[in-house]
């Protein structure tokens, strides 16, 4: 029975199932999109629980962290994803999908991922709160800037940003305030896994006819989100090296650098544009998590179940 249990939390079990249901049985994704923003939401509030006390009061020691987040995160990261999309997407739709996961601020999976491989998780805790809260403003101006107002309104992708984000990182503080996180952080894995099975199913099934129509029409996507995780990871491990940075830093420069928060890019996405524009961020997301798996294994670590769910 224990075994099963882990079994049912494991973060590739979920996943894997979420891809296979949302193929071959995503009929029912057209009730289950509604669910997509909720489930978001809730990961978000359960994967800032960790965040300390007092966090958000600006120091001196989070200057460094958030500028080097923001430039790998925001200009590494997003550039390598819009230029690839300038060069290998003509359909405006999916173009749109690629600007919005280029825009998003880095995934929350960074914090937990730094510590499961030896980086830096100071470092990247502070990053990644920063980034969000710099994505505020950040998001919205670079769906501006490749979109324009004709295309996207602003105000509607800051609206998303504050219930996903902002909403959630001050529930996730009351929840901490009041004494109530500790019944739910034993729960963090498995609610985190199961929130992003809402999120692929529903973006997959909504899109298996493209899978099985076309499928030459993605290939560009799969072949972006290869570079813009195993190859740029690769890049940028070796210019750590050559630079000299520490192992640890540099392991959480490089997931800052390649690990973006595709999940609220797919919320956004099919509320503003439609199903086929969510189909970036969940292709991205499924070679996210392969990445971290090969980031896992080559580091020379069995991760086991337990350790994954966590």
């Amino acid at each position: 029975m224990k075994k099963i249990k882990s079994f049912l939390v494991h973060r590739n079990f979920i996943f894997s199932l979420a891809l296979f249901l949302g193929l071959f049985f995503g009929e029912w994704a057209k009730f289950t999109k509604w669910g997509v923003l909720p489930a978001l939401a809730v990961v978000m509030t359960v994967s800032t629980l960790g965040v300390p006390k007092g966090f958000f009061r600006i120091n001196r020691s989070m200057a460094l962290p958030i500028i080097v987040g923001l430039l790998m995160n925001f200009v590494i990261h997003s550039g390598v994803l819009i230029g690839l999309g300038t060069l290998l997407v003509s359909d405006k739709i999916l173009w749109s999908g690629i600007v919005l996961v280029a825009a998003v601020p880095p995934a929350v999976a960074i914090i937990p991922f730094t510590g499961l491989l030896g980086g830096d998780t100071s470092f990247s805790l502070m990053a990644t709160i920063g980034g969000y809260l710099c994505g505020l403003l950040l998001t919205p101006i670079l769906c501006l800037l490749f979109l324009g107002t004709a295309v996207i309104n602003p105000g509607k992708v800051l609206l998303i940003l504050l219930l996903l984000v902002v909403g959630p990182i001050i529930a996730s503080q009351i929840l901490v305030r009041l004494k109530m996180d500790s019944p739910i952080l034993p729960y963090k894995g498995p609610i985190t896994n199961w929130g992003f099975f809402v999120v692929i199913y529903s973006i997959i099934g909504l899109n298996r006819g493209i899978f099985f129509s076309s499928p030459k029409d993605i290939l560009p996507l799969f072949a972006i989100s290869f570079s813009a995780t195993f190859l740029l990871g690769g890049a940028i491990d070796l210019v750590s090296r050559f630079l000299g940075i520490e192992r640890s830093r540099g392991i959480s420069i490089k997931l800052l650098g390649t690990l973006k928060n595709a999940g609220t890019a797919a919320g956004i996405a099919l509320v503003l544009f439609g199903k086929t524009a969510a189909l970036p961020a969940a292709i991205l997301t499924t070679f996210m998590i392969v990445y971290f798996m090969w980031l896992s294994l080559t580091k020379g670590r069995k991760i086991g179940i337990e350790t994954l769910a966590k």
